[in-house]
């Protein structure tokens, strides 16, 4: 597929902790890039990347995203994962929620994906 005309794939993360209104704490790296940490206030705009899907090796980008007044929430999970054909102008956009995570894309409307973990106190 042409890069040219293929418009590169986003991911997106969008803070709707509507109870708590902490921070969400977002933190994405595929095989080559390791994005760092970003954090969003409450229905701050939302933090994104684009990319186009690696023509060899199979795009991943592994997230984890944190919430809570001491980050004890947390949630590891694949936030983007390739086809076995080459997406152009794909979008996931990620809505965290205060009972969990949920994903909307252009084809499917928003779903309920993951509960939230919480760290065990010792």
């Amino acid at each position: 597929v042409n890069e040219g005309r293929c418009h590169k794939n986003t991911v997106a993360f969008q803070n709707n902790l509507t109870l708590s209104h902490t921070i969400l704490k977002v933190h994405c790296k595929s095989r080559n890039d390791d994005l760092g940490d970003h954090f969003l206030r409450f229905h701050d705009v939302a933090y994104n990347f684009s990319f186009h899907d690696h023509f060899i090796q199979y795009t991943i980008f592994k997230c984890i995203l944190w919430k809570g007044a001491n980050l004890e929430y947390h949630k590891k999970f694949l936030g983007y994962e390739a086809d076995k054909y080459k997406r152009c102008g794909a979008l996931y956009l990620w809505e965290a929620r205060d009972d969990a995570i949920y994903l909307s894309t252009k084809d499917e409307p928003i779903k309920l994906m993951y509960s939230w973990d919480k760290d065990l106190k010792f």
